[in-house]
């Protein structure tokens, strides 16, 4: 038994014992297993992306062995979550957001930690706290008598991620305020003893002194919205346009993802163009780190900005896995509006040599033209191992055209493509959990020859953990110092 499986069936039966959740039976689970290993081997077309098929049969089988038994819906569920993350695509896992009843009920106690966090070198450094006794800036060395790096080493192999990127992963573990966070999920159905309290060993960075403390654990929406409060933070910011001195304005997109906000990207961009012109600016820093993706249309608005003449920015995601959907997974799709992605013919697809299929109908990627309002600076943009999905293809497309230089540190993503454009949403049929299953990928032979990494940045940034306890912005400095040399 590999160390991995061994750790997560000693932690299962660690949570099964603590747990009060309803028993599922051996045979209620391995019926929810024989739907999962359906839906994701006959679906997803990045299944043997980063392992073959031999490789990736092992986890099957092994997910089917972890629920061989009558167990916890918490164990079933980290069963789950172990076998999408050993998948290595970022957009394959049991998605918080879709989960509902029972299974959404695991995320919403009154057991995670009343403070935010950033990870450095594996060492967490508190940035946000409403509890007095955990002040900002404080380091965080063990959390009810576990280490915390053992803690992120544990929940390392659990987290979603394109292949081996593990800065991705990293940063899916750190508390922000962005909803259901990996930490705040994965802490009490791993390390159940002790909660709802929780005790802390801490050490001042500033001085060295030791300090241990004992908190009260909170529910996340109480936590964050309270600390929301108390730091003035904005929710609803996407975008923001500011002037760093007369010279240098920055950009600065949190997300490309605007569905429920009334937020224009187009209109944005042009009066943060029309802005930079009338002002004579020379220095625009686009700041994406903390944006971990979206609608790719929102960012190839703002490359039109850039450009003089027209481009072609070709992200090679255009392979299924199938073309007849099997007709048993009907009744477990969630997103029943799909319809266009169930119901297709043969004479729509044609089969590579891969053995995914292409549509008949495939276009040539169309030029991306320039926008009439052009912003004409020495451009600079800040990366971080946020960046995915669409964020990954837009720092891609600004490094291939040479639009920017890219400052700070490698993004999440990979280079072998996403998998997603489309999804699946299915859900178990007796434990109810949800699994997104991505229908559309880059082809097996195209991402062979790319490698297993994200975006690499022109001038790389390590973070430091001395500039965030003092507040210094470690990448935006960089940007500086290459502006006063090129000056």
């Amino acid at each position: 038994m590999r160390p991995c499986l061994t750790i997560l069936v000693g932690l299962l039966l660690l949570c099964g014992s603590l747990s009060a959740q309803q028993t599922f039976t051996k045979a209620q689970l391995q019926a929810d297993f024989a739907v999962l290993q359906k839906a994701y081997k006959t679906l997803h077309p990045g299944l043997y992306k980063y392992a073959d098929s031999a490789t990736i049969d092992r986890y099957f089988i092994d997910c089917q062995a972890l629920l061989n038994h009558d167990q916890s819906l918490t164990d079933a569920y980290l069963s789950v979550m172990q076998l999408t993350a050993q998948l290595k695509c970022g957009h394959s896992y049991p998605n918080f957001y879709n989960q509902e009843g029972a299974v959404k009920a695991l995320f919403e106690q009154d057991n995670c930690l009343p403070f935010q966090f950033r990870l450095i070198d594996n060492r967490m450094l508190v940035t946000h706290s409403i509890d007095p006794a955990v002040a900002v800036g404080m380091e965080v060395k063990t959390i009810n008598g576990t280490p915390v790096a053992t803690i992120i080493n544990t929940m390392l192999p659990l987290v979603r991620a394109d292949g081996a990127n593990n800065g991705k992963r990293l940063r899916l573990l750190e508390i922000s305020g962005q909803g259901f966070e990996y930490f705040d999920v994965l802490f009490p159905m791993l390390y159940p003893r002790g909660l709802p309290a929780f005790r802390l060993e801490l050490a001042n960075l500033r001085t060295g002194k030791p300090l241990a403390v004992t908190v009260q654990g909170m529910r996340h929406v109480v936590r964050n919205e309270q600390i929301r409060k108390a730091y003035t933070i904005s929710t609803d910011t996407v975008a923001t346009f500011r002037w760093l001195n007369p010279a240098t304005a920055i950009l600065r997109i949190n997300t490309f993802a605007a569905y429920n906000k009334p937020f224009n990207f187009g209109k944005f961009y042009e009066a943060a163009a029309t802005e930079f012109g009338q002002k004579s600016g020379q220095n625009l820093i686009i700041d994406i780190r903390d944006n971990e993706g979206g609608d790719s249309w929102n960012g190839k608005q703002l490359i039109r900005h850039l450009i003089t003449k027209p481009i072609v920015i070709n992200e090679q995601q255009n392979s299924w896995a199938y073309v007849c959907m099997d007709s048993t997974l009907n009744p477990y799709i969630l997103n029943k509006w799909a319809y266009q992605w169930r119901y297709r013919t043969d004479n729509e697809f044609i089969k590579s040599a891969s053995g995914q299929y292409r549509s008949v109908n495939e276009r040539q990627p169309k030029p991306l033209d320039p926008n009439y309002k052009p912003i004409v600076a020495r451009v600079f943009l800040l990366t971080s191992a946020t960046n995915s999905s669409a964020a990954l293809q837009f720092a891609a497309a600004m490094k291939e055209h040479k639009l920017a230089t890219l400052v700070g540190q490698q993004t999440g993503g990979n280079q072998k493509g996403i998998t997603a454009g489309a999804l699946f949403f299915i859900e178990l049929p007796n434990t109810k959990i949800e699994v997104d299953v991505p229908l559309i990928g880059m082809d097996y032979a195209e991402a062979a020859k790319r490698p297993d990494a994200g975006i690499m940045p022109d001038v790389y940034v390590k973070p430091s953990l001395l500039d965030a306890l003092n507040g210094v912005d470690t990448e935006l400095v960089m940007v500086q110092k290459l502006i006063e040399k090129h000056n």
